[in-house]
């Protein structure tokens, strides 16, 4: 779950319409598609169009092959690590002759020779062995890349057909879609295309809608087309692909189905303009989610869907960070019907605007919305559950305790998903423990427990349970449940909390008997039993690295960890070629798939296989020598590295923030005038820089605020609201400091951190 704090900026309201609107366009849709399937009569022609016209068209495939959207597989010479395009390509001696031409057809392929490369790889084919599949794909490629697609369709074939049997096949699946798509084939166009929908991913499932939807279009198949359309155009609104879908909706829209019929999926209709702006919204399209919904209702709009788009665009101003603009949005659809659910929804987010201010009496008036939204006559708990639960939260920040208290309990008997009820009843029990009523605490921490055993706060739960007994005189129950947490999960923030509580009772903790340990985890040392299917997919990746394609080795080792999860010697080479080829995010899926057990429970000499992928020490001289004299542990720094970039020195967040500690670079500059140096935002990538600049911030944020947890959460929210914060809550100790975050975000961030902090002094033994 998400621990007591913000809820996502989505709401259930806006959900449930959502839900009810594209189950009526599926419904409408599905209608279609088997009115498609009907004879002749029934069915909307063929669009037939010559292929120049279908050429000019946005939703066709570009000119050039190689500005389609292209797996990581296709893009190993522009910008991963295979060879630049236009180098000339050798490879290492010691292989056999076979693997040598294949090495080199993929270079020549990726380095842009891409007929010669399939013609090499064309003969190397019959000798390829178990590498015929990376022989096959690049052959494929190197005729789609050269332009001719019935060649490329030809040459996958047969790899496409054992799509998930080999590591390429996805790729291989989704190269022909392209190559059928420019070939002006759309029948098996739209069959590949479906066929890699079965198993989407993210970042090309935007290209393969559009496919889909054009290949549909070109077969008469309308209904199929425009629900293909409506989910590239509301699960992905911001993708390129979607506005190319955008034009071939309006396109559909705007020419009656054989039958004379209506579009199915209109994307100028008022409600569908709301969904999408709605959905831009939710994927960070707020700007073209503003351009869609004036502030004046357009010409034909009921008095209902304006104010809708009031209350959309108050959601857009908001993510745009302009609380003052949407909370005058929200007044609109409030204006419109006071008494509607629509009008309590934008009331709870006005109060989320004025809650931006930090000022008290804005905060004052917060409250009073959220109050107001609580007395409602109507019944709608997703609704009443976050204004409950965000009025606590602005009590609490203000040091209000019992009537956030007060208001957690509303939370309680409230029909919400069980996430949602696990922090209302998280929130709830902390406000008690706060407020001193040790007794009513420890009931509500026992009965989340029953309730949630599976939640991410059981630990915590159990933790501050432990606490409240130690505080009714139980101290010997306490125990026993700290050591419960502590031998459980030890390498999670409450396994170190609870082992720091056992270290201090002393001879309590030797009466109380630990509970009998669980199955021990899968760790990276576990003894494997022989496995041909093994042997042969490290055998195939160690050939491709000895080839000189580490990449093709580090794609095939993943391929083959994921397949077999429970195999450590398959997840450790997948780890070890990911952190070579700086793939660390790549490596820590694996390892959490895999040593996800051994990650939470994991002695150190268990988890020192994994040390150096997972928790490094890098850049140990620039942070040693920046921390000199400051008394600050390296190890928090190292872990504040690994949460914002994970050592990337090019990382660079959405906001803007660059490198190594994700400094923005107006901080980066402030900062630098204090300690004497003069940053361009390029210099932010040079580790020395930006850990000086990123350790000189973070010193003088733990001056100001005076503890771990309040720098920490300052790093990450910002010292004016961590000042609120303090002021509110901040006398309570740093372990209800961090409890108390109302931001789900920063109380996560400064838990991770200093679980990292903890983890790596016992990985390191303490020695810095």
């Amino acid at each position: 779950m998400k621990q007591p704090g913000i809820h996502p900026f989505s709401d259930r309201f806006g959900a449930v319409i959502l839900a009810l609107l594209l189950t009526l366009g599926l419904a409408l849709s599905w209608g279609g598609s088997a009115q498609a399937a009907k004879p002749a009569g029934h069915a909307a022609k063929p669009v037939t169009q010559t292929a120049k016209a279908r050429a000019a068209e946005p939703w066709s495939p570009p000119p050039r092959p190689e500005d389609a959207p292209l797996p990581r597989s296709a893009r190993l010479g522009g910008d991963e690590d295979g060879t630049p395009a236009g180098r000339t390509v050798k490879t290492p001696g010691g292989i056999t002759e076979s693997l040598r031409e294949i090495a080199l057809g993929v270079n020549e392929v990726l380095s842009g020779d891409h007929r010669q490369g399939a013609a090499r790889l064309a003969a190397a084919l019959p000798r390829a062995g178990d590498q015929a599949d990376v022989a096959a794909y690049y052959q494929g490629l190197g005729l789609y890349l050269a332009g001719d697609a019935p060649a490329a369709l030809a040459a996958l074939d047969g790899l496409r057909a054992r799509a998930s049997q080999s590591f390429l096949g996805r790729d291989a699946l989704y190269i022909a879609m392209e190559s059928a798509a420019r070939a002006g084939r759309p029948e098996r166009t739209l069959a590949l295309a479906e066929a890699w929908l079965a198993d989407p991913e993210p970042s090309l499932a935007p290209a393969v809608w559009l496919r889909a939807a054009a290949a549909a279009t070109n077969l008469g198949q309308r209904r199929k087309a425009e629900d293909f359309l409506r989910h590239l155009i509301l699960d992905f609104p911001t993708s390129q692909s979607a506005k190319a879908g955008l034009a071939l909706a309006e396109k559909l829209a705007a020419t009656p189905d054989a039958a004379g019929g209506a579009a199915g999926f209109d994307p100028s209709a008022p409600d569908t303009v709301l969904l999408r702006a709605e959905a831009l919204v939710e994927k960070g399209g707020a700007e073209a989610a503003l351009a869609l919904i004036p502030e004046a209702a357009p010409p034909g709009w009921t008095p209902a869907q304006a104010a809708r788009g009031g209350y959309v665009r108050g959601k857009a101003l908001f993510r745009q960070r302009k609380p003052q603009a949407a909370y005058e949005a929200f007044a609109q659809a409030v204006a419109a019907d006071p008494s509607a659910s629509l009008a309590y929804w934008a009331r709870y987010h006005q109060a989320r605007c004025l809650w931006r201010s930090l000022k008290a009496e804005d905060a004052e008036r917060g409250v009073a919305l959220l109050r107001e939204v609580l007395a409602a006559p109507t019944r709608d708990d997703p609704l009443k559950e976050v204004a409950a639960r965000h009025l606590a939260l602005m009590l609490a920040e203000r040091g209000r305790f019992a009537e956030a208290s007060d208001a957690a309990g509303q939370l309680k008997g409230l029909a919400v998903p069980p996430d949602a009820a696990a922090q209302g009843a998280a929130l709830g029990a902390i406000l008690r423990y706060v407020t001193g009523d040790m007794a009513g605490a420890e009931a509500e921490l026992a009965a989340f427990a029953g309730r949630f055993p599976d939640d991410d706060w059981a630990d915590g739960a159990r933790y501050w349970r432990g606490k409240a007994l130690a505080n009714l005189g139980r101290g010997q129950e306490a125990a026993g449940l700290w050591m419960e947490v502590a031998g459980g999960r030890p390498n999670t923030y409450y396994g170190g909390r609870a082992a720091a509580a056992l270290a201090s009772l002393g001879e309590v903790k030797g009466q109380v008997v630990a509970s009998p340990p669980g199955k021990s985890p899968r760790c990276p040392d576990a003894a494997e039993p022989p496995s041909p299917a093994v042997s042969a997919a490290l055998a195939k990746a160690y050939a491709l690295a000895d080839a000189g394609l580490p990449a093709l080795a580090e794609m095939a080792l993943e391929f083959s960890a994921k397949a077999a999860p429970d195999r450590a010697d398959l997840a450790m080479a997948h780890i070890r070629a990911a952190m070579d080829g700086g793939r660390r995010t790549a490596a820590m899926r694996t390892a959490w798939r895999t040593f996800g057990g051994c990650l939470l429970r994991g002695t150190p000499a268990e988890l020192m296989p994994l040390r150096d992928a997972l928790y490094p020490r890098a850049y140990a001289g620039e942070v040693v020598t920046a921390l000199n004299g400051s008394g600050i542990d390296p190890d928090v720094i190292y872990s504040l590295i690994r949460q914002e970039s994970f050592f990337d020195p090019k990382a660079v967040s959405g906001a803007g923030a660059v490198g190594l500690m994700q400094l923005m670079p107006e901080t980066a500059k402030a900062v630098g005038k204090k300690i004497g140096i003069r940053p361009e935002r390029a210099d932010l990538f040079n580790p020395v820089v930006n850990i000086r600049l990123g350790v000189a911030f973070f010193r003088e944020r733990l001056a100001r605020e005076g503890s771990l947890a309040a720098a920490l959460a300052s790093y990450n929210a910002g010292e004016n609201r961590v000042a609120v914060w303090n002021a509110g809550f901040g006398g309570l100790g740093e372990e209800l400091f961090v409890e108390l975050i109302p931001f789900t975000e920063t109380r996560d961030y400064v838990r991770r951190i200093t679980t990292n902090a903890m983890v790596y002094e016992r990985l390191y033994l303490g020695k810095n």
